[in-house]
C-alpha cells in the first residue's frame, strides 16, 4: 500500500479521535460544561484515538505492515498519547480563556510531544530528549490547522474547520513520517 495512503489512514483516526473528543466536552454552555461521564469519555476516546494512530505511525515510519503488533512499542507510544492528550485538553481550556494564548502553547507543547514521538519511532527512551527543533514547523502546521478548526466550529463551519484540520494534520504526518525516518541525531 502506498506512504500517502497509510498516511492518509492515520491521519483520519487522529481527526476523528479530535472531533468526537470536542464533540463530547463542549456544549452549547461552552467548553468543558458538560457531565463528568461526557468529558471523561471524550478523553478517553481522544487518548484511544491517539494511541492507535501513533502505532499506526510507528509502522508506517519502520515499514512495517500497518496493523502490525508484534514488537511494536504500545506501552511507550501509549504514554506519548497520554501526555498528547492532555496537552489537547490544556489547549481547549486556555483557547476557551483567550485563543491567541492557547495555540501559542499548543505550539510549545507540540514541539516537546512531537519530539519525545521521534524519540520511540528511533527506539530510544522517551524523555531521552525533549526538544527538537526539526519538529517546530510541523507542529506550527498542527497547531494553525486545530486553532482554525476550533474557530470554524464555533462560528457553525464545523465542516470546513474539520476538512482544514485534516489538511494540515495529514502535512504534519508527512514531515513526521519524513523526519521518523532519518537516522538518529547523535547528541
Amino acid at each position: 500500500m502506498n506512504d500517502r495512503i497509510r498516511i492518509a489512514i492515520f491521519t483520519v483516526v487522529e481527526v476523528t479521535a479530535l472531533v468526537i473528543w470536542l464533540a463530547l466536552v463542549r456544549s452549547v454552555a461552552g467548553i468543558y460544561r458538560v457531565s463528568i461521564g461526557s468529558l471523561v469519555t471524550g478523553l478517553a476516546v481522544l487518548a484511544v484515538g491517539i494511541t492507535i494512530e501513533h502505532v499506526l505511525a510507528y509502522n508506517v515510519i519502520n515499514r512495517r505492515g500497518l496493523l502490525d503488533l508484534r514488537g511494536a512499542p504500545v506501552g511507550k507510544k501509549a504514554v506519548v498519547s497520554v501526555i498528547e492528550t492532555g496537552i489537547w485538553a490544556l489547549w481547549l481550556a486556555l483557547a476557551d480563556l483567550n485563543g491567541i494564548v492557547a495555540a501559542v502553547v499548543l505550539a510549545v507543547l507540540l514541539i516537546v510531544e512531537h519530539t519525545l514521538s521521534d524519540n520511540v519511532f528511533k527506539d530510544r527512551g522517551i524523555f531521552s530528549r525533549l526538544i527538537d527543533a526539526r519538529t517546530i514547523g510541523f507542529s506550527i502546521i498542527e497547531t494553525a490547522g486545530a486553532a482554525i478548526w476550533l474557530v470554524l466550529v464555533e462560528a457553525g463551519q464545523a465542516i470546513v474547520g474539520i476538512a482544514i484540520l485534516a489538511v494540515a494534520s495529514f502535512i504534519e504526518h508527512l514531515m513526521a513520517v519524513a523526519l521518523g525516518r532519518r537516522e538518529a541525531v547523535r547528541a
